[in-house]
């Protein structure tokens, strides 16, 4: 079919859906999307809770434990060896299919009866407060993360060790604030780097050891704001700036935001990325409006497709081989022909299932484990599945939902405790208008803080040797929320010599997340006036970025951005 433009039945916008979205989607059977691609992935994050936690009871064994469900939530909710043992029985809460009733509806029910799994974790050791993560040793609080050691406060870090409030790593050690950083080491408040070593306030540097506010360099050495120092000049000054103290810090953080402003950027953060649209991409093939993608190919509308993800459209989360899913969040592992699922991982021919790993020709379940020819949890034979789930699809086709994603009315979380306010912020007004939840059970405490910045050390050495972190509660400079500090974390602060963080983690972690840019795409020229740059004038060359028009920062394109940093 033709390109045709839509208007989003949510926000109203226009869109597009391009000949190569409609072979997808006769490929998977499914209607064209009604909403736009924006409002399709707020609508998945809605569903996902990666980090806040709460204290449960589960409502098996009656333990206490922590859980992503807040207490207050009406549906039985299980600890993970409860969950993962053979207690659970999903196939109980089974329900006949009821032709006079909407499917959302049923689905619904069962829902709510199924037992929720707690927190999603598996082979970590000596590890708490881990949320889809798998295989991580000494850790605490890292979602989004696998085969990780000694790391704290972290999202979307892979392979990487002695970590302290960092995202989207890989292969990384012993580095504080580091966002989108491959190979490196001993690096502190550093973006979009490659094999560095022994740096402060890097961005988009490759091959580089101790330099410092620094933007745009390849295999350099003892730079200082992009300027070339000998090896004693460069000690000299970096002690200079203090940056073991608070106010150092700050006052660093200050000027190298006024140093970058009239330095070039490459319109995307994309490595070898063939035929392909979006940012934060490396070895990609005919990826489409993705975002943070790697080793990929043919994905679409999707964020985190990576290692062998294939023909992955509208998705939140899919890799490890994972193909042929469409409009689902978390599932991967060799999943594959998945439509609309959540956390369905290694399974295939699933459609409107959730949390169901290991399963086959499954159609609106909930907590199955290795189940198959099931619909709405019930046993069926591969005929009779077959007729009924071709009956239910023909009817879900009728009323023109098949291939929408659950009602926001489904989510289990308010909206203000799903992943969605990463991407798509609302006050509690907005959301409750909008249709979404909002949860109201409070995190965490106010005014019960027991330091006082003003008189709080400055550097962490300064720190008396009698302080007993355990003991102190800090408030958040930003939200004025409590927190605590837990005794590696000082260490690891201590050993990196850097200050204390006088933010709460949740406020360290949106700062990173906002440096990132928006999961958005606006077509934008090539700013570059340089006349050494194979051009007359101003370049023309266009591009899809994820710098909005109305930012001031400098965009070049490929090749200019090449002829400027090489």
């Amino acid at each position: 079919m033709n390109q045709q433009t839509k208007i989003c039945q949510n926000c109203k916008k226009d869109f597009t859906i391009e000949p190569n979205d409609f072979g997808f989607y006769e490929k998977m059977e499914v209607l064209p999307p009604k909403l736009c691609p924006e409002c399709r992935m707020q609508l998945r994050l809605c569903f996902k809770n990666e980090r806040f936690f709460y204290k449960h009871k589960c409502d098996n064994c009656k333990k206490d434990h922590i859980s992503i469900f807040s207490p207050n939530k009406t549906y039985p909710v299980w600890c993970h060896d409860c969950w993962w043992s053979d207690d659970l029985d999903a196939k109980k809460y089974a329900q006949n299919y009821d032709s006079e009733k909407t499917f959302f509806e049923q689905f619904n029910e069962l829902w709510n009866k199924v037992p929720k799994l707690s927190l999603i974790h598996e082979r970590s050791v000596n590890s708490s407060y881990l949320n889809f993560a798998a295989d991580n040793k000494n850790c605490y609080v890292i979602t989004e993360s696998s085969n990780n050691e000694n790391c704290i406060n972290c999202h979307w870090i892979q392979l990487s060790k002695d970590l302290a409030d960092c995202s989207f790593t890989n292969k990384v050690e012993l580095s504080y604030e580091v966002d989108d950083c491959y190979d490196s080491h001993s690096l502190r408040f550093s973006k979009g780097c490659y094999n560095c070593l022994e740096s402060f306030f890097l961005l988009n540097c490759r091959n580089c050891t101790n330099c410092l506010g620094c933007i745009n360099l390849r295999g350099q050495k003892y730079n200082i704001f992009n300027t070339q120092y000998s090896k004693e000049e460069y000690e000299k000054k970096l002690k200079s700036f203090k940056l073991d103290t608070y106010t150092g810090v700050e006052a660093f953080r200050k000027e190298y935001k006024n140093f970058l402003k009239d330095q070039p950027r490459k319109f995307a953060e994309i490595t070898n990325a063939v035929n392909s649209t979006g940012n934060y991409m490396i070895n990609v093939k005919n990826n489409h409006h993705c975002f943070h993608s790697y080793e990929a190919e043919d994905n679409a509308y999707s964020v985190h497709v990576w290692r062998g993800a294939k023909d992955c459209v509208d998705c939140n989360t899919a890799g490890r081989s994972a193909e042929l899913i469409y409009n689902s969040h978390n599932t991967g592992l060799q999943a594959s022909n998945v439509i609309c699922g959540s956390m369905c991982w290694g399974s295939q021919f699933m459609e409107y299932c959730a949390n169901c790993p290991n399963s086959k020709d499954c159609f609106g379940c909930a907590g199955l484990i290795k189940g198959s020819y099931c619909i709405l949890n019930k046993q069926y034979s591969k005929e009779e599945y077959k007729k009924l789930r071709a009956e239910i699809i023909a009817k879900m086709t009728q009323e023109g939902i098949y291939g929408d994603f659950f009602p926001k009315e489904l989510s289990p979380f308010g909206y203000n405790e799903s992943s969605v306010m990463d991407e798509f912020p609302l006050t509690k007004e907005e959301a409750l208008k909008q249709g979404f939840k909002w949860e109201d059970t409070p995190r965490g405490t106010y005014g019960k803080e027991t330091v006082d910045w003003k008189t709080f050390p400055d550097s962490i050495s300064e720190l008396p040797s009698d302080f007993d972190v355990g003991k102190e509660v800090f408030v958040c400079l930003e939200c004025k929320k409590n927190y605590r500090i837990i005794e590696d974390e000082l260490g690891f602060y201590k050993r990196m010599q850097i200050p204390i963080p006088r933010n709460c983690p949740e406020c360290r972690h949106i700062r990173r997340f906002q440096n990132r840019g928006p999961n958005k795409l606006w077509t934008r020229t090539c700013m570059c006036d340089k006349e050494n740059h194979d051009h007359k004038n101003k370049c023309e060359v266009s591009f899809e970025t994820s710098y909005a028009p109305d930012k001031s920062k400098i965009i070049y394109c490929e090749k200019c951005y090449q002829l400027e940093v090489y």
